[in-house]
């Protein structure tokens, strides 16, 4: 929700497509965190007047979070390096507002910590960054009354 009014005052839409009841172990808040970090992202490299996409769906064993945004193309050399901590594609705009190069590196943690991955893809005016991980499944101690530790990933809390 404070992404939606932060895409609204730069002139973007933001969209969502989300499959509901994908469940992935996991830490929820992290997740969330996770979410923030590519929609800021999308928004702040954004063109103004287009729309921020975000889609949830299954692909056989995995939960695939994917955020795709109208803007400058990612160089395909830079493709692989922008999730290394510090990384910026164009040095002249390091010193641009208040992000120091952290949120692509913290995200990349993230979804390893998951047992998923992260990539980038960039071709003409649009920008996807696709994360796949894997989905819960239960354990067969954890059907007769162990403890879970899941997050549903298509629920705000």
């Amino acid at each position: 929700l404070p992404l939606e009014t932060v895409a609204y005052e730069n002139g973007l839409e933001l969209t969502s497509a989300v499959e509901e009841g994908l469940f992935v172990n996991g830490n929820s808040v992290q997740l969330k965190q996770l979410t923030s970090i590519l929609i800021d992202n999308a928004i702040r490299h954004s063109e103004r007047g287009s729309a921020v996409a975000l889609s949830l769906r299954r692909e056989r064993s995995h939960a695939v979070l994917s955020v795709v945004n109208a803007g400058p193309p990612i160089p395909a050399e830079a493709q692989k390096q922008i999730f290394e901590r510090f990384y910026r594609t164009d040095s002249a705009r390091t010193g641009e507002g208040q992000n120091y190069g952290l949120g692509l590196a913290i995200a990349k943690e993230i979804v390893e910590s998951h047992g998923g991955t992260i990539r980038a893809e960039s071709n003409g005016r649009l920008t996807s960054f696709v994360i796949s991980l894997p989905l819960y499944r239960e354990k067969k101690e954890e059907r007769h009354g162990g403890k879970r530790n899941r997050a549903d990933l298509s629920q705000p809390e």
